[in-house]
């Protein structure tokens, strides 16, 4: 990730007086952010107050904040409230948190229900962020789960999506990494529609298995014995 810049600072003030308008260029010359220059203010970082608060994070953090504030905006004003710019540099970092929808990527609440629907009804991900978080989570136990297990698994899997842990999706599409998943494992976007019917298949058979009390590992005889009569008590 690229670092923040005296460049990136000069871009985002521009966007913000964009946002704010003449609300962001009052509070430049309240805080001393730039100068006077025949006759006329100029909006800059003039203290370096910006780049110092800004200069741990990268340009897509900046992008991300941006974003952020943005959204605050138009629901300000949607409310038919006034949209007021950051009032330091500072505050202005704590809205830098990744976030998928800048990067591109599905909403969380968007991907988990997609996780959901692929769980349930074979859909297919809708990108492969969500099919590299999804991974963290156990689609088989996910069909049959509690109101209380299904909010663990969603938990889990917004750890690996949109968290702050450095292994999750968004960092890593921050860093610019691969997202492509476990190559012995492969995922449902890359295969073909047999081996999904064969994975479906076997996948039925076991929650069947599982549903009638059988144990999960057996020979071909105590299968057939354990069949019958779990059919003998249907």
């Amino acid at each position: 990730m690229s670092s923040v810049t005296e460049a990136t600072i000069d871009w985002l003030f521009d966007a913000l007086g964009q946002l704010y308008g003449g609300h962001w260029r009052r509070r430049c010359i309240e805080a001393g952010w730039g100068q006077e220059l025949q006759g006329a203010w100029v909006s800059f970082d003039a203290t370096g107050e910006w780049l110092r608060a800004l200069q741990h994070l990268s340009e897509v953090h900046v992008t991300c904040g941006l974003a952020a504030l943005n959204d605050a905006a138009a629901t300000a004003v949607a409310e038919g409230r006034t949209a007021w710019p950051p009032d330091s540099a500072m505050l202005f970092a704590k809205s830098c948190r990744l976030r998928p929808e800048p990067l591109g990527l599905p909403r969380l609440e968007e991907a988990w229900r997609n996780v959901q629907d692929h769980a349930f009804a074979g859909q297919p991900y809708l990108h492969d962020a969500v099919a590299a978080a999804a991974e963290h989570v156990d689609l088989h136990n996910l069909r049959s789960a509690s109101y209380h297990q299904l909010a663990e698994h969603r938990r889990q899997f917004a750890h690996y999506y949109a968290s702050s842990n450095r292994d999750c999706v968004v960092e890593r599409v921050a860093r610019g990494e691969s997202l492509r998943p476990r190559a012995a494992l492969g995922y449902d976007g890359q295969r073909s529609r047999a081996e999904l019917a064969e994975r479906t298949g076997h996948e039925a058979a076991q929650q069947r298995v599982a549903e009638a009390g059988l144990p999960h590992s057996m020979n071909a005889d105590q299968g057939l014995r354990s069949l019958k009569a779990a059919l003998g008590r249907a």
